[in-house]
């Protein structure tokens, strides 16, 4: 304690004046045992010691109980301590949003920052977000909802074209944004939205690994005519083929003389996509321009292709009305279109005078349009007379009980017949059973009628 406070305590207690005395002075016991002496007003200073000495022992007594006072005032001063982050306290003014104190965590509801966890904080919420990398970009491997990208999360992500669409998830349909043409439905991307490609060809130029299949294409583009489905061959001869004619031996008279037009420029469809071994001609013969031309016969799967037939400026149908029938140039054999790949293979001729029994032959293996019956005289064969069978469309040189070339030129073809004065009658009603070089090779194994033996007609 301070001489100050001391002193303070010490003057708090001395009365101001001292006890009542007679005029002359007189003196208690205390004067006379010379313990103190008088002072003015009759005080006695040995009193006034005595009690200064009680004054000194109560201040001090009273200096610890201000002493005990500044004690807890000092407490009242340091008060509760400060608000934090952690104390299990929400401030406000501290801009908390929680506060879970020591169960904060940054995996947690609340992070240790006392702020909620939410998507987006680059803090990932266990049970709750897969990820969080704090960013607003979709094409990573974290959204902006906090997950791994997914083909069904609503967003554009990943590696997605579009919403939920393209990538590796399944393709976006027309109109949809998209990459490159294996982001699409239709196989086809123009700057950068899903369209119909103009055929099979394209197809196969946008995605090589396109498996062959149904696919819509349309062959005007911006043109009146509407899209098609059709069938794409994407595998063989280098891919790129669309299925534009079936001639199948299914009991149906339908590639006959009498509607070789069909085959021309008449633009009769005819039967499914759903049954390729059946008789089947799609719109794209007479509207896909064409260049190259693949002949596969089934069931012996023996495939011919010749390109450069066309110029690409036409259809097949305009291609073949516009060769006259029959034709009867008797130094046509060898001058065909040559066959650039496949499995086909001409055979060994036989002299017809050895011959015991009919050797049919395939003597070369180009390809002919419309050629007539070569056995007899150019006259027959211009007339279709005697038993001068002509052949219409597509035509393989075959020989016959005359040998080579182009011997009953009908048998080589695929249907049509002429009619003639040895032929069978009505038979340009029917269609003939050879289906190209299937007969004249053996190849036509299986039931009649039944359409298992065909020949499939692509262009490119």
């Amino acid at each position: 304690m301070s001489i100050c406070t001391v002193a303070l305590v010490i003057s708090a207690c001395v009365t101001p004046e001292g006890p009542a005395s007679d005029d002359e002075g007189t003196t208690t016991g205390s004067e006379e045992s010379g313990s103190g002496t008088s002072g003015e007003g009759g005080t006695e200073v040995g009193a006034s010691e005595s009690s200064d000495s009680q004054g000194e022992s109560d201040s001090v007594g009273d200096s610890d109980s201000v002493g005990d006072s500044e004690s807890a005032g000092e407490e009242s001063d340091m008060g509760e301590p400060e608000p934090k982050c952690g104390d299990g306290q929400v401030d406000a003014e501290l801009g908390e949003e929680c506060d879970l104190g020591a169960l904060n965590a940054d995996d947690g509801q609340c992070t240790t920052s006392c702020a909620l966890a939410v998507c987006g904080d680059g803090l990932v919420y266990l049970g709750v977000e897969m990820c969080d990398d704090g960013n607003q970009d979709n094409d990573d491997a974290c959204t902006t909802a906090c997950m791994s990208p997914g083909c069904e999360d609503g967003l554009m992500s990943g590696d997605e074209s579009d919403v939920d669409c393209g990538g590796s998830c399944l393709p976006c349909v027309l109109g949809q944004a998209c990459s490159a043409a294996t982001d699409c439905e239709t196989a086809g991307c123009v700057d950068g939205q899903c369209v119909y490609t103009h055929s099979c060809a394209a197809i196969e130029a946008g995605d090589p690994e396109a498996p062959s299949g149904r696919y819509t294409v349309d062959f005007d583009g911006e043109g009146e005519g509407e899209p098609q489905e059709v069938w794409c061959e994407l595998e063989r001869g280098g891919g790129g083929w669309t299925l534009v004619m079936v001639s199948s031996d299914d009991d149906q008279a339908n590639w006959t003389w009498a509607n070789r037009a069909w085959m021309g420029t008449d633009p009769t469809v005819l039967g499914t996509l759903d049954e390729l071994n059946r008789d089947f001609k799609s719109r794209a013969y007479n509207e896909l321009a064409f260049q190259d031309l693949l002949f596969i016969h089934q069931p012996s799967d023996e495939w011919a292709q010749y390109d450069a037939v066309g110029d690409g400026s036409t259809d097949l149908g305009s291609f073949i009305a516009a060769i006259e029938a029959p034709v009867c140039d008797y130094e046509l054999a060898g001058n065909g279109y040559v066959m650039t790949d496949g499995t086909l293979m001409a055979e060994e001729q036989v002299d017809p005078e050895e011959q015991e029994e009919l050797v049919e032959v395939l003597c070369d293996t180009q390809l002919y349009f419309n050629v007539g019956d070569q056995e007899g005289p150019v006259e027959d064969c211009l007339a279709m007379t005697a038993c001068a069978a002509s052949s219409y469309g597509p035509t393989w040189n075959r020989g016959g009980n005359q040998g080579c070339d182009f011997d009953d030129s009908n048998i080589g073809g695929l249907g049509p017949s002429s009619p003639c004065e040895c032929c069978n009658e009505g038979i340009e009603m029917v269609e003939t059973v050879g289906r190209g070089f299937g007969r004249i090779l053996e190849l036509n194994v299986g039931s009649p009628g039944t359409g298992e033996i065909f020949m499939q007609v692509y262009a490119r």
